[in-house]
């Protein structure tokens, strides 16, 4: 008996060691930074932005090559020592700038630098740090988020605006009304596509009709002037028209000659 309890005392201990392994490797690692560094280059990020934003120099942002935005990106790092591509510095500005109406303006708090600093929240990945700075607005309150990479390069700036509840719900109806809306004209355009599936045959035969009676009576016409032709002889071009306008006559169902003038008679070989 003791030695059954020892094996099953061994095969406990392993499958605790085994637990413990899997556990270790599940452990997740999260990249290492300066975080006194990376809390004052955000601040920083946040505090010029509005600087930048303008018309004037979103026209010159616009009118930049691929050089001028390099050596963009090198003035920035050698006066502030963020590592920042220009053009990623500018959709960031654009982000802030379309921002702008649902955040009203910028509430600026009594607290110091260090509390500012302090506020900000920092979220560590295994090659990515999440910075959010928030941003108190007279409309809406909005967070900045910055992206940096595992080289401390800033990889993407955002401003998202932070909206309530009710607001959430209200563009969520609105969107699903939409989408429903856009089904429902879907579907009744199909159907009456589908519909109009019918009414095309019959305008197709309709046409065929009128233009099979119409067939029929000029062959009609034909035959009856041909027929006239081969009873009676004809002397000279003036029987003839009489007899063709005798013939036309008979088809259209006139009474008389009267309303019909042959203008000219050309044989048809």
């Amino acid at each position: 008996m003791t030695i059954y309890m020892k094996k099953l005392a061994s095969i406990l201990l392993m499958l605790t060691c085994l637990l413990g392994l899997t556990a270790c490797s599940d452990e997740k690692k999260e990249m290492r930074y300066d975080d006194a560094v990376i809390r004052s280059q955000s601040q920083l990020i946040y505090s010029v932005t509005p600087v930048f934003c303008s018309e004037e120099q979103f026209a010159a942002f616009d009118q930049y090559t691929d050089d001028q935005y390099d050596a963009f990106s090198t003035g920035i790092y050698e006066t502030t020592g963020i590592r920042v591509d220009g053009e990623v510095f500018v959709a960031g500005l654009r982000s802030w700038d379309n921002a702008q109406e649902e955040i009203g303006q910028v509430v600026e708090s009594n607290k110091t630098d260090e509390e500012k600093l302090a506020d900000i929240v920092i979220e560590a990945k295994e090659d990515e740090l999440f910075v959010s700075i928030p941003i108190d607005g007279s409309i809406h309150d909005a967070t900045m988020e910055i992206i940096y990479d595992d080289n401390f390069h800033v990889t993407n700036i955002t401003t998202n605006i932070i909206y309530s509840f009710g607001e959430l719900m209200e563009k969520a109806g609105v969107n699903t009304m939409i989408g429903m809306g856009t089904v429902f004209i879907i579907l009744i355009l199909i159907s009456l596509i589908i519909s109009c599936f019918g009414i095309i045959p019959k305008i197709q035969a309709s046409l065929a009709g009128k233009k099979t009676a119409k067939d029929a009576a000029e062959d009609s016409v034909d035959h009856a002037i041909a027929g006239i032709i081969e009873r009676e002889e004809v002397s000279d071009d003036c029987e003839l028209i009489a007899v063709i306008a005798a013939a036309i006559a008979a088809s259209e169902g006139a009474a008389s000659t009267d309303g019909f003038v042959v203008r000219s008679i050309r044989k048809i070989r």
